[in-house]
C-alpha cells in the first residue's frame, strides 16, 4: 500500500488529482481557450533539453499535427492519451477534499478580482485574505514538487509546505511572489500563456496560465534573478510577500505579458536550440573532415533550418533534425543515393 504524500497516513487511493488546479490552467491548455477538457498542449521549460517535449490532452493525430505544425512522434501520440498535470494514487480522498476546500474560496472570491476586473494602469494589486491566497499557492507548489522532478525543493522546505497545507494556516514565513499576466481578447488568448516549470532554484518558478509563481525556500535564499524581465533589480524585493498583512500581486498588463512570454520562449528555448544545432553540425563535419565546421557553413545550415522564423526551431523533433542534417550535408557535397 502506498501512503498519501500529504497526510502520510492514509492509503493513496485517489485517481486523477490535478496538481496544478484545473480551473486555472484549463483555458490555457484548451484549443481556442474553451472550458472543455481534453483539448490542448503544454510543455516544460527544462533548460537541459534543447527540444521541447510536447504533451497533449486527448487529441487525435490530425489535430496534433495542426497544433504543433508537424507530424507528432509516436511518443507524443501516446502522451495524448494522458491527462496533463494529473496523477493517480499519489494522494488520498480525504486530502483531495482538503485541496478542494482550499481551492474553492480562491476560485470564487479571489480569481474574479483578476480575470473579471479592469486592471488598467495597475502595477500592484493587494488582497487582504492572505490565508486563502497562501493556502492556494502552497498546494500548487507542494503537489507539483511531489509530482515533478524538475521542482527540486529541499526535504526541509517540502515538509514546511506540507505542514502549512495540513494546518491551512497560510504560513507567511515562506517568501512568495506572484505575477498576474493580464490576458485580454477573449478566452482563446489564454492559449498564448504557458504552463510548466523552469529548472531555476531560489526562486523556483511555476508558470500557471495567467499566474507566474516564484518561491524561495527561506529568507536567506532570496536573490535577484532577472528571468527575462519578470523581475527588476530595483523592485523585486518589494514584490516578495513575507510576513505580510496583505498579499501583493505584481501585474503585467496585456502588452507586457506578450513581450515577456515571447522573450521567455526565445531565450529559454530557441537560443539554446540553435546552439544545439550548431554542435550537431560540428559533429557531422568532424566525422567527415576531422575538424569543426567553418563558421559560415554552420550559419548557412542554421538559416536553412530556421527558414525565416526562429520559432520554427521549436517545432522540430529529434528525428526530423537528424534527417534534415543528413539531407543538408548530402546536398552540400552533391551526394546522391
Amino acid at each position: 500500500m502506498s501512503l498519501c504524500k500529504l497526510c502520510l497516513e492514509r492509503e493513496a487511493n485517489k485517481k486523477n488529482t490535478h496538481y496544478l488546479t484545473d480551473a486555472i490552467i484549463r483555458t490555457c491548455l484548451n484549443l481556442e481557450g474553451s472550458n472543455e477538457r481534453e483539448k490542448g498542449l503544454y510543455f516544460a521549460l527544462d533548460n537541459t533539453n534543447p527540444f521541447i517535449d510536447f504533451n497533449f490532452q486527448r487529441l487525435d493525430e490530425l489535430t496534433l499535427e495542426t497544433t504543433i505544425g508537424r507530424k507528432p512522434t509516436e511518443e507524443e501520440i501516446e502522451n495524448a492519451k494522458s491527462i496533463p498535470f494529473s496523477v493517480d494514487y499519489v494522494f488520498c480522498s480525504d486530502c483531495e477534499n482538503l485541496f478542494t476546500d482550499i481551492e474553492t474560496p480562491f476560485i470564487q472570491n479571489i480569481l474574479p478580482h483578476f480575470r473579471q476586473a479592469d486592471l488598467s494602469g495597475l502595477k500592484i494589486v493587494s488582497e487582504a485574505d492572505v490565508v486563502t491566497i497562501r493556502n492556494f499557492f502552497h498546494i500548487q507548489l507542494y503537489r507539483s514538487a511531489v509530482c515533478e522532478d524538475i521542482l527540486a525543493f529541499s526535504p526541509e522546505f517540502k515538509e514546511k509546505l506540507r505542514h502549512s497545507i495540513l494546518q491551512k494556516n497560510g504560513d507567511t514565513s515562506i517568501p512568495l511572489s506572484v505575477t498576474y499576466l493580464q490576458t485580454l481578447g477573449g478566452n482563446a488568448i489564454y492559449t498564448e500563456n504557458y504552463i510548466g516549470f523552469t529548472d531555476d532554484k531560489n526562486p523556483f518558478i511555476v508558470f500557471m496560465n495567467d499566474f507566474v509563481i516564484q518561491v524561495y525556500e527561506n529568507e536567506e535564499a532570496i536573490k535577484f534573478l532577472p528571468f527575462h524581465g519578470l523581475n527588476e533589480q530595483e523592485t523585486f524585493v518589494s514584490a516578495i510577500n513575507i510576513n505580510e498583512e496583505s498579499f501583493a500581486f505584481k501585474i503585467f498588463n496585456n502588452a507586457e505579458r506578450k513581450v515577456f512570454l515571447n522573450t521567455v520562449i526565445v531565450n529559454e528555448k530557441v537560443k539554446k536550440t540553435i546552439q544545439y544545432y550548431r554542435d550537431m553540425f560540428d559533429m557531422f563535419w568532424r566525422k567527415l573532415f576531422g575538424v569543426d565546421a567553418p563558421v559560415l557553413q554552420k550559419e548557412r545550415y542554421i538559416q536553412s533550418l530556421i527558414n525565416g522564423d526562429d520559432n520554427n526551431l521549436i517545432k522540430y523533433s529529434k528525428q526530423q533534425v537528424f534527417e534534415f542534417t543528413v539531407a543538408y550535408m548530402a546536398k552540400l557535397f552533391n551526394v546522391t543515393k
